[in-house]
């Protein structure tokens, strides 16, 4: 092939890109700050959105561990457009610039899988400069839009060979994905049939009539679920940089949803070895219609819509963590810098490699906590954790939660200082001892259930069988003591507490959780009406043998939608296997300590060691979370002084704890007092 030369220009502009040739059928362009300043004019205004929240977060890091603040470095418009941006262009596209001069104005962004030796199927061949086969890289060049319509590649286009070109790019890599004008995912390990490769041209969504009934039909449900099942098996989905690049695209906005031209391209393989190029839509259109073929799966989704900054309300960092953290990733380091990304923080990871997937966490923990989320304070875990060879305060959730509710910046005031072994925070310890449920107290529920209580199944907005461990059916004869005991405290404690623990109840988990989604509003159950009534004469005996009205908080109604929710399958979390109660003032009011989860130290000691303590920054959080942190004594010289957290549970109908700390907390026979900077350890 003959060498082709750039463009002759006398005189070039200062907005003209460094020309480069790459091998023998492409040429890279590295374009000047001002062409970067245009491309990027979108991506680098969302990164100036968060500018005070970064700040925010570093302030709180420089204050709590000024070494891990030294970490991260804050990202700037300048840090983006002083970041090397190289495109690719194959070589007969040159001419198109002679009039131009070395100017591009968009570019189609590559997602796919580093092919390493051991992913190498056999007779795989490179296409020449190219990391990829000669039919993707057909593929990719007929997606262009224009001949000047870059291309960006990582691998082409970052130095290799450079470890600064590389944690540059890293970190500007959501604003690369952001910026471009179009998102190609390769699937190459996706091959599909005749049928399978036609679906996407039978049903385009942009060509169908909508029906809302719409099923494919019975001849072609086997190619629908065939469908799904290779796509959903490709390597891609797995990997955490190919789940940033598509999570950063914004695939859910209407620029990607409503325009072709923006609308991400899948490639796959094709029969006798031609490729499928789908859109977005569409294959979302198929993967999501196979669902209802295949029984306990749920929704196709595949993206983490996240940016969400309204009235200083944030989608949760750990969310992502926990998204991350199920993908895989060479460097450990990535995933941080990732989950950093996609929540759209102007922060940079600066430090070395990281060695662990517990460095991961405490680091994301901490970046967390700093913005205000408060989600790790009440994460516990069977099997305590350690850190770099060390026991620490950190636990991490075994269930891996992604739907983490949002968070207010700045809702951490109570830290001062945090470590990898310890932590510092303020705390609210409730000093009275717990009182069990005892098989006498249930003697008056029996007098409400005469017989087992049934479970009441919550009502569905559509039929059809979904994976939902949260409505499983269990026996109803083993959720009996549970929902006995949880009932039998709410007649001791009595109407006050009653009320004041269904209002909480309605509030944080009724409306918030049940009444959304698949499942409709929870309405009282018409078979429970005659056990409510029951209820309110165990809450208020004297007023119902006096034939006195009941206070207006809490009535019959109350109490039907109560058993309502207290027979649901959902509510087993919140009445955990047993249910203790807790004097939380001196006026004797109480509060149920629920769902205990505690890890391998929780018995390591006598009982009456055993303290229950609730940090100050969960006080007025949802009463979903665990708050309650279960402590003992630290052991040792290294743990004089300080407290090692060993177990978590919910609090639920609790009073104003601070008022009561602060009212009464100095008295000698206080149950409830404040202790500012209490140090915890693992």
């Amino acid at each position: 092939m003959s060498e082709i030369s750039p463009l002759d220009t006398t005189s070039p502009t200062p907005k003209d890109a460094t020309y480069e040739l790459l091998g023998d059928d492409l040429f890279k362009l590295t374009l000047t700050r001002e062409n970067k300043a245009e491309i990027f004019e979108y991506a680098i205004s969302k990164l100036s959105q968060s500018h005070h929240e970064t700040s925010f977060v570093l302030q709180n890091l420089t204050t709590w561990n000024p070494s891990v603040a030294s970490l991260f470095t804050q990202r700037s418009s300048s840090t983006i457009l002083d970041t090397p941006f190289r495109l690719i262009f194959p070589n007969s596209a040159l001419p198109s610039f002679d009039e131009t001069g070395l100017y591009v104005r968009q570019y189609l962004a590559i997602s796919y899988c580093w092919r390493s030796a051991d992913f190498l199927p056999k007779g795989y061949e490179r296409y020449g400069s190219w990391p990829i086969s000669k039919p993707f890289v057909d593929a990719i060049l007929s997606d262009k839009d224009h001949p000047r319509e870059g291309i960006w590649m990582d691998q082409l286009c970052i130095d290799q060979e450079s470890s600064t070109d590389k944690q540059k790019a890293v970190a500007a890599m959501d604003v690369i994905y952001r910026s471009c004008i179009r998102l190609v995912v390769l699937l190459e390990d996706v091959f599909l049939d005749e049928r399978e490769a036609a679906l996407h041209e039978k049903y385009d969504p942009a060509k169908m009539k909508y029906e809302k009934t719409w099923r494919p039909e019975g001849d072609e449900r086997d190619a629908f679920v065939s469908f799904y099942h290779k796509v959903n098996a490709a390597r891609w989905w797995e990997r955490a940089w190919c789940f940033h690049e598509f999570n950063v695209h914004e695939p859910w906005s209407d620029k990607r949803q409503c325009n072709v031209i923006h609308n991400a391209t899948f490639v796959v393989n094709g029969p006798g070895g031609s490729t499928v190029k789908i859109k977005w839509v569409n294959l979302h259109l198929i993967m999501g219609s196979a669902m209802d073929l295949l029984p306990g799966l749920g929704i196709f989704a595949g993206i983490d819509k996240g940016y969400d900054s309204e009235n200083g309300w944030r989608s949760s960092l750990m969310g992502r963590h926990n998204s991350v953290d199920q993908k895989g990733c060479t460097h450990l380091a990535d995933r941080l810098s990732i989950m950093i990304n996609m929540h759209g923080l102007g922060l940079a990871y600066v430090g070395q490699q990281l060695q662990t997937k517990e460095e991961v966490l405490y680091l994301s923990t901490l970046l967390a906590l700093a913005a205000g989320e408060t989600y790790s304070l009440s994460v516990i875990d069977v099997q305590s954790l350690t850190l770099n060879g060390r026991p620490t305060w950190l636990a991490r959730h075994t269930g891996a939660d992604l739907s983490l509710p949002r968070f207010k910046l700045g809702g951490v005031n109570g830290i001062h200082r945090i470590s990898e072994q310890k932590i510092e925070l303020d705390m609210i310890f409730l000093d009275a001892p717990w009182e069990s449920i005892k098989e006498e107290d249930l003697i008056p529920t029996y007098k409400i259930f005469p017989r087992t209580i049934t479970t009441t199944q919550p009502v569905r907005h559509v039929s059809g069988n979904y994976l939902d461990t949260t409505t499983d059916i269990h026996h109803d004869t083993l959720l009996d003591k549970a929902r006995r005991r949880f009932l039998a405290g709410c007649i001791m404690n009595g109407h006050s507490f009653t009320a004041r623990l269904w209002s909480q109840l309605k509030r944080d988990v009724v409306l918030a959780n049940y009444n959304t989604d698949i499942f409709k509003d929870l309405a009282p159950n018409p078979s429970l009406h005659v056990a409510a009534r029951s209820f309110i004469a165990q809450l208020l005996p004297i007023s119902e043998l006096l034939g006195i009205l009941p206070p207006p908080a809490f009535i019959l109604e109350d109490a039907h939608l109560f058993l309502t929710w207290l027979t649901d399958p959902r509510s087993i979390y919140y009445l955990g296997a047993n249910t203790f109660r807790l004097q939380c003032a001196l006026n004797y009011d109480q509060a149920f300590v629920s769902a205990i989860s505690v890890n391998e130290h929780f018995n390591d000691g006598p009982s009456e060691d055993l303290r229950t303590a609730v940090p100050t920054d969960l006080l007025d959080l949802t009463c979903i979370p665990r708050r309650v942190w279960f402590l003992r004594p630290g052991k040792g010289e290294q743990g004089e002084g300080k407290w090692r957290v060993v177990g978590k549970s919910l609090l639920l109908g609790e009073p104003d704890l601070m008022t009561e700390a602060r009212t009464n907390g100095g008295r000698e026979d206080a149950v409830v007092r404040l202790r500012e900077s209490t140090v915890v350890i693992g």
